[in-house]
């Protein structure tokens, strides 16, 4: 039965990911997934109108992990 280690890097959306990708790969180490995990959201809120309320929310990405796997 194959026995793995996994490895998992943060980083965020602006920041150029290929060679680092590519640089694990050339060691053995397998992509497995990548997913964001982090988003700033900022939203207003006015209530002025006699209790009812209107609101705009709007976010970004903030971060994101990528997964990677080696068989030891």
């Amino acid at each position: 039965m194959a026995t793995f280690k996994y490895k998992i890097l943060e980083f965020t959306p602006d920041q150029k990911m290929e060679k680092t990708f590519n640089d694990l790969g050339k060691v053995g180490w397998e992509l497995v997934s990548v997913t964001p995990i982090g988003l700033i959201v900022k939203g207003d809120y006015d209530s002025s109108f006699g209790g009812i309320g209107s609101g705009d929310t709007s976010g970004k990405l903030d971060k994101i992990a990528a997964c990677f796997k080696k068989e030891v």
